[in-house]
């Protein structure tokens, strides 16, 4: 009988704990602090394209160098490379922090805010490899559950840190100041883990410099596209993030198109945040399931219906309901496919395909968002959201359709099996080593076909 884990279980290895609330520590630092610098911007120039300049500095990095964070992170300890993104952060928020007293150009400024997203890359992937590594595979799902939800609530909470600090008559040096403290704090935690160095794969490159970094993001390429299970849970995730980018900004349209204006506006978001938030419940309980691509299936059909009927003649009590609905189905849609995608990728690149998959993500999110006021201006905005539910959610469908059930007993690092023979972040879970070892051999057992 197949059993459902719980958050406490997942909570309970050690080492997962301290890199995931180190990780939400550090996240909650890199966006107030980003937004700081924007806010200290805006008040030196006055210029709204200053700020969003300075935001999207901070932001572009995971699309363009999440790939390589994930070749640094498969090299190294994953837990050392958190720590060391942490610490790093924390010397340039105190030299931001230096700049801000002294009144340095904003050019400077808005460049260590760049440096500093660039800094944060490899901190997604490296966690995620981590978490495969600390976590047992039958309490992944718990654990994807709870690292996507630390990492919206710290995106969330940032901005209102940031706005709790103003509101206190503090400026953008506190505020910047305590993103320096939480990274200090964020590094401190990561700092008590210590994960041995990934195996590098048999036939490894033995190239050298540029060489050899290209080459290895070469093999994260790779492994995306010939790993199908690894493949097509990459595009899920892609649709997912694309349509999730887009209703963010459908959402400002449709209230200004007779969803209640402005508080419209601040009611759907809202239910778009709890529905994130509440899905936290029930994620690793679906997650869970075996058979991922009928579940991927289900939450995509779930999400694209709810967009497609926020085009409806509804009432704003209705259209808050579906958006919540729509950011359920949304969060638990990505805890499956980050879980798919864990299973299915070869322990020594693991970090390499969740670079690979932060890039193709917040990619998919900006071009989301990118699209929604075009589309808009050529369908109308309930038309153009119609088109987009629907072209997504049988895009979605039918890549889901051809995903094998992905088997629990995933081979790992095998020094990770000393962890869980002998103790330490996995000792408080015995498991049958013969039978962890027998895993990486035996075929997997393939799904009955419709």
């Amino acid at each position: 009988m197949r059993t459902t884990a719980t958050f406490r279980a997942a909570f309970s290895y050690e080492g997962f704990r301290h890199l995931l609330v180190a990780h939400g520590l550090g996240t909650l630092a890199q966006v107030s602090l980003t937004l700081a610098v924007g806010l200290e911007v805006l008040h030196r120039t006055g210029s709204e394209a200053w700020i969003s300049l300075t935001v999207a500095l901070g932001f572009v990095p995971y699309v363009l160098f999440s790939g390589l964070a994930g070749v640094i992170a498969d090299r190294c300890s994953r837990s050392t490379v958190l720590a060391v993104s942490f610490w790093t952060r924390a010397v340039v928020g105190g030299l931001l922090v230096v700049g801000l007293a002294a009144g340095w150009p904003v050019v400077w400024l808005v460049g260590l805010a760049a440096v500093l997203g660039v800094l944060a890359t490899p901190s997604y992937p490296a966690l995620l490899a981590a978490t495969r590594q600390l976590v047992h595979d039958r309490d992944l799902p718990t654990a994807n559950a709870l690292v996507t939800g630390v990492e919206n609530a710290a995106w969330i909470a940032g901005p209102g840190l940031l706005g709790v600090l103003l509101v206190f008559g503090s400026g953008p040096t506190a505020a910047t100041v305590v993103g320096v403290v939480l990274f200090v704090a964020a590094g401190a935690t990561s700092s008590r883990v210590r994960l041995p160095v990934p195996v590098r794969e048999v036939g490894a490159s033995g190239r050298r410099g540029g060489h050899a970094v290209l080459a290895e993001l070469a093999e994260g390429l790779r492994t995306v596209r010939r790993v199908r299970q690894v493949r097509t849970g990459m595009a899920v995730a892609v649709l997912d993030n694309f349509l999730y980018g887009y209703l963010v900004v459908a959402v400002v349209l449709l209230a200004a198109d007779g969803l209640g204006g402005d508080r419209g506006l601040g009611w759907l978001n809202t239910g778009l945040t709890v529905g994130a938030v509440a899905a936290m419940a029930v994620a690793n309980r679906i997650a869970g399931n075996p058979d991922l691509g009928a579940v991927l299936a289900v939450l995509m059909v779930g999400f694209a219906a709810a967009v497609v009927l926020l085009a409806a003649p509804v009432s704003g009590g209705v259209a808050v309901a579906l958006v919540t609905v729509a950011g359920a189905c949304t969060l638990v849609a990505e805890v499956a496919a980050v879980t798919v995608i864990q299973r299915a990728a070869p322990p020594a690149v693991t970090a390499r395909v969740f670079g690979v998959y932060d890039q193709l993500n917040v990619g998919a999110i900006a071009v989301g968002s990118a699209v929604a006021g075009p589309l808009a201006m050529l369908l109308g905005p309930r038309g153009a959201v119609t088109v987009t539910g629907l072209v997504v959610g049988v895009a979605a469908v039918g890549v889901a359709r051809r995903m094998l059930v992905v088997g629990v007993d995933a081979p790992r690092d095998p020094r990770d099996l000393k962890s869980l023979r002998t103790g330490g972040d996995l000792g408080e879970h015995p498991t049958d080593i013969p039978s962890l070892l027998g895993a990486a051999t035996r075929p997997r057992d393939l799904p009955r076909l419709p």
